[in-house]
């Protein structure tokens, strides 16, 4: 009876907590992921502007589809918010926009939003910040720095890999 009585107890107690578990795409939050940015400190002679675009780029493209394969969020389509993103691109930058990536969310439908800014000192010292705010809120609920070495393809794609699955681990939600 005593052993009856505890399962009851203790399934009682965990009952609760299961119901309100959200991971991956159970929690059904959609993210919407923008833009990375580079701030280059590191007064190279050699113009690597294009190849930062098409890095910033790649690893845009890489960190959505990681999530969404993780099943981590629902990401969601940036078609809806193209022309608007690429407007606020000419004037400044998403980090100095004054809450832009909340009102392009909104429009997207997402409930949160991805942004992230990589900073450059020099060709082997280099570091990713990534951000992920509510969007009903503007409440920041993620932000982390990683620090990587190498501006090669490779050590982009390795940073951008290692925080998909650091997120996708335990999602901020």
């Amino acid at each position: 009876m005593t052993l009856d009585r505890r399962r009851f107890i203790v399934g009682a107690t965990l009952f609760p907590l299961a119901a309100h578990a959200q991971t991956g795409p159970k929690a059904g939050k959609r993210l919407l992921v923008l833009d990375f940015e580079i701030i280059d400190t590191s007064n190279e002679p050699v113009d690597q502007r294009a190849d930062h675009a098409r890095r910033l780029a790649s690893v845009r493209d890489e960190i959505a589809a990681g999530l969404a394969a993780h099943q981590t969020y629902v990401v969601v389509d940036r078609a809806s918010i193209e022309k608007d993103l690429a407007e606020i691109l000419d004037q400044t930058y998403i980090r100095t926009c004054n809450g832009c990536e909340l009102t392009l969310a909104k429009k997207a439908g997402a409930d949160l939003v991805l942004t992230g800014v990589f900073n450059k000192v020099s060709t082997l010292i280099l570091s990713m910040g990534v951000s992920i705010a509510r969007v009903s809120t503007g409440e920041l609920i993620y932000h982390q720095g990683f620090d990587f070495r190498g501006d090669t393809d490779q050590s982009w794609a390795r940073a951008s890999k290692f925080f998909v699955e650091r997120i996708a681990r335990d999602p901020a939600i």
